[in-house]
């Protein structure tokens, strides 16, 4: 496939099939409970409508964000075959990363003292991140639902097209994935008044005489900060 970087593009352009914005998402599960529990406690929603069968969740003005619905029925249902193979689906899906298929969806916090606050707040919460990396131009945070989605929430390295342009790492175009990061060493680099300039560089956190965990071994090894 053709590599592409356009720069350019970020505040220049708008399809003519655009949508005005991305509205929701919604979960088929059939762990129902604990992922209407697990999107209250992440984003401190409220239901429109919640039943047994199906809840619409809302964190904003809008009447719902996130919608979830009860297969649990649907999977009791089942003959004796494809309930034994759904089963097995569902633990291979728990315990082996998929290869294809939606990765994971995301929201951004600006700026970068909102995104700590979410971090530390949700902590309090008892959620802690699956994954926290430097993207190149977004940093992320990822946590991982019941049923294995991944939820990002991100700061952007940029508040315009200009600093777009000059915020996305250096090797962005050859390394577009990032390196893992640790949010509390970076909170101290916070608080110390490191320049944002460092404190979106990547491999920033990690120890000296240590080498970050990039690219696909940072998906790979979503936990790992570094390496000797």
């Amino acid at each position: 496939m053709e590599k592409i970087f356009n720069k350019d593009l970020y505040l220049n352009y708008k399809s003519e099939y655009s949508p005005d914005d991305f509205h929701h998402v919604a979960f088929k599960t059939t762990n129902y409970e604990e992922m209407v529990e697990f999107y209250k406690k992440l984003f401190g929603c409220e239901p429109l409508y919640q039943s047994n069968q199906i809840t619409f969740l809302a964190f904003d003005d809008e009447h719902h964000r996130v919608a979830i619905a009860n297969t649990s029925d649907v999977l009791k249902n089942l003959g004796f075959i494809p309930k034994l193979i759904m089963n097995l689906k569902l633990f291979l899906n728990k315990k082996i990363p998929t290869i294809v298929g939606l990765d994971h969806i995301s929201y951004r916090i600006n700026p970068i003292d909102r995104w700590f606050n979410f971090y530390f707040e949700a902590k309090e919460r008892g959620l802690d991140p699956l994954w926290t990396i430097n993207h190149g131009w977004i940093s992320g945070i990822y946590y991982k639902d019941p049923d294995g989605n991944l939820v990002e929430i991100f700061f952007e390295h940029f508040s315009s097209a200009e600093e777009f342009k000059n915020n996305i790492s250096p090797d962005f175009e050859d390394e577009p994935i990032g390196t893992n990061m640790d949010v509390e060493v970076l909170y101290e680099m916070y608080k110390a008044g490191s320049d944002f300039s460092e404190l979106i560089t990547k491999g920033n956190t990690v120890p000296e005489g240590k080498k970050p965990v990039s690219g696909f071994d940072a998906v790979v090894n979503m936990k790992k900060k570094f390496k000797d």
